[in-house]
């Protein structure tokens, strides 16, 4: 679209916030660059100050919506609603009454790495040892991140930060961590 097809009146479809929303051109920016427009469905005032944020102009039918009535909401074209089963509205990770799917839940790399540090009486542990640990004793399941070990070093650190003497790890020596029984 070009600067001289935009009339003053006329509803377009811009360009805001990564959709295409129905705007009325109102007047032109008073600085000359750009038009000041209302927005179809809100009435909220907005600048438009690059002709490439204007896709096209609005028709009346589908495009604007239903800019008479916003309330309303078009159906959705199905078959037969009375026949469609029901949401499940019960929640998959919550056990059932019975003690149900609790193994489901897979443990965080943070209780993993207590768990690692809590068996026998080890020596402190570099991250990565104790990420290589609870990924063999299938503890936990590396995810998409490339660096699980940085991961963790932080989130011990945190852990010892905030909640200090409460914390289950204690800092050793640099980059190394025992859990907060062993140390005397």
């Amino acid at each position: 679209m070009k600067q001289e097809d935009i009339q003053i009146g006329v509803t377009y479809l811009v360009g805001l916030a990564g959709k295409q929303v129905p705007v009325q051109i109102t007047e032109t920016h008073p600085s000359g660059t750009g038009w000041l427009g209302k927005t179809i469905k809100t009435g909220k005032q907005i600048t438009i100050r690059s002709v490439q944020r204007i896709h096209k102009k609005a028709s009346d039918d589908k495009q604007v919506g239903n800019v008479a009535n916003p309330g309303k909401r078009n159906p959705k074209a199905t078959t037969d609603t009375t026949s469609a089963p029901k949401h499940n509205t019960a929640n998959p990770r919550k056990p059932t009454a019975t003690g149900g799917d609790q193994d489901n839940k897979p443990m965080s790399l943070l209780s993993a790495a207590a768990h690692i540090l809590a068996q026998g009486k080890q020596e402190p542990m570099r991250c990565k040892d104790i990420v290589e640990q609870a990924i063999e004793q299938k503890l936990w399941q590396p995810g998409k991140g490339l660096t699980p070990a940085s991961t963790l070093y932080a989130a011990i650190g945190r852990e010892i930060k905030t909640k200090g003497d409460g914390s289950r790890f204690v800092k050793a020596e640099r980059g190394m961590f025992t859990i907060k029984e062993q140390v005397a």
